[in-house]
């Protein structure tokens, strides 16, 4: 009499069904939600529901007598590995992202945000992505920023995101570009990539921004705060245009990726990360918060020129998130940069050390006293640390 086994891995536990050729027998396990691999004659079918019946099958009525391999693997959030040890999504993901012929970096760089974003992590996603754990559920991220991570996760993972940020106006975008990307892409090809045009906006978003003419409509907003925030230097928000951006060939360009960006298994919402804590205290924590700019940082604070305004890194309460993350229940990702500062609060966690150039101000071949005495060109290269909670 054939008797299969089957390991069910669901959130480091393990049950045994087993099944006879007499009788197929069906387990149900409500209230969990995980995925099927079935392998049946080199063909795979998937589903998901909310209530999984298991089952094995043996078939003793075929001429052949060939038995009916079927394997289950479960997991509470990625279709894992098969008979062939088949990589699951991120890491299927990860092996596309990663750098050819001898690069420098290790990963190239992810392009699924359509946001430029000043600090954005487009280039350290691979870096991030590949200490994920493998048993998380949802991923929750209080600074959504430039989306970088958060957008790989989602779309390219497979992995469930709920994302926040303080910036009104940031979210606000996020919220249209996932609402309504078409629309939005054609009231931006209504504006005009010159440097009048970009001032009018400027200024038009500035008196938003102080509160002496609001901008109602939430489309409108979007589009103002998108063509400012991507037409600039830096980027930065109600910075100085840039004539790189501004270029009609590659507006054009930018305008197109926010058409073509559909984004799903994402949501952003406006709150602040004392808040976002407060509201999951038991999940995954992926977070990118502004730097730390006192100390012993490395981080040179010119490259933020717009640090002034209260929605970057002035005022910021490290300390605050510090006592959050140690208390945190779950477990989490934290990308700083590094100082010695950092690495003191948070000794008591993995420390990994990463690194890739940025391109903010790589056009920019001017050198400072301190540089030429270091022996020090002008490329930026990150000094950040991954503090990680597993």
């Amino acid at each position: 009499m054939f008797h299969h086994t089957i390991k069910r891995e669901y959130t480091n536990r393990c049950k045994t069904l087993l099944c006879s050729k007499k009788k197929d027998r069906t387990k149900y396990y409500p209230r969990t939600r995980v995925s099927i691999i079935t392998y049946n004659n080199n063909k795979t079918t998937c589903k998901e529901r909310d209530y999984i019946a298991m089952k094995t099958i043996y078939n003793d009525k075929q001429k052949n007598k060939q038995q009916t391999n079927t394997k289950e693997i479960f997991s509470s959030q990625y279709l894992f590995l098969s008979e062939n040890n088949e990589s699951s999504y991120k890491t299927n993901f990860l092996k596309q992202l990663a750098s050819q012929n001898g690069s420098k970096n290790r990963y190239k760089r992810y392009l699924g945000s359509p946001l430029r974003y000043a600090g954005g992590k487009s280039l350290a996603v691979g870096f991030i992505l590949e200490h994920f754990p493998s048993d998380i559920v949802r991923v929750i991220s209080p600074f959504m920023g430039g989306g970088s991570v958060e957008i790989a996760c989602s779309q390219e993972a497979k992995i469930p995101v709920i994302a926040y940020d303080i910036f009104d106006l940031l979210v606000n975008y996020w919220q249209v570009q996932m609402g309504n990307p078409q629309k939005l892409a054609e009231i931006l090809k209504s504006f005009q990539p010159t440097k009048e045009g970009f001032q009018q906006i400027k200024e038009r978003l500035k008196k938003h921004w102080k509160k002496e003419e609001l901008i109602e409509d939430a489309m409108e907003l979007a589009a103002y705060y998108y063509f400012n925030h991507n037409t600039s230097y830096g980027p930065g928000f109600l910075s100085w245009p840039s004539s790189v951006y501004m270029q009609e060939k590659r507006y054009h360009s930018m305008i197109d990726k926010v058409k073509n960006t559909n984004l799903n298994n994402l949501e952003v919402y406006c709150n602040s990360f004392e808040n976002v804590f407060a509201l999951y205290p038991n999940d995954f924590f992926y977070c990118d918060p502004p730097y730390f700019l006192d100390g012993d940082s490395k981080m040179f604070k010119g490259i933020y020129p717009q640090r002034n305004f209260p929605i970057h890194h002035n005022g910021f309460r490290h300390d605050v998130l510090r006592d959050l993350l140690v208390n945190h229940n779950g477990k989490f990702i934290v990308s700083y940069n590094d100082c010695q500062t950092i690495r003191e609060w948070y000794k008591d966690f993995e420390l990994v050390d990463v690194a890739w150039q940025y391109t903010m101000g790589q056009g920019e071949t001017r050198i400072g006293l301190n540089r030429i005495n270091k022996g020090i060109n002008h490329i930026k290269q990150s000094h950040e640390v991954l503090i990680i909670k597993r």
